[in-house]
């Protein structure tokens, strides 16, 4: 199975910009406001190749965009997924 088809068994899409960053994200409701998770690349410039890959979660109101958590650096994409499911 690819990583893009893994993701979208745990309900992520692949987004881009037009200024060619691309990434995972997933709508949910944070706090009662309607957000979404992204998550890219170690680097924050392109969304992960593989499940072992480092990479950064970032949690953005819906509205504005305005980040509603700190952006984290997990060890690998694997271990973010595995965190869904506890």
């Amino acid at each position: 199975m690819s990583v893009e088809e893994i993701m979208k068994k745990h309900g992520f899409r692949l987004s881009a910009s037009c200024a060619g960053t691309a990434w995972y994200t997933k709508f949910i409701e944070y706090d009662g406001r309607r957000a979404y998770i992204t998550v890219m690349d170690k680097d924050g410039e392109g969304f992960p190749q593989s499940l072992d890959e480092p990479v950064q979660v970032g949690i953005y109101e819906l509205r504005s965009g305005d980040e509603l958590e700190n952006s984290q650096n997990i060890s690998s994409l694997n271990s973010y997924l595995e965190s869904l499911e506890e």
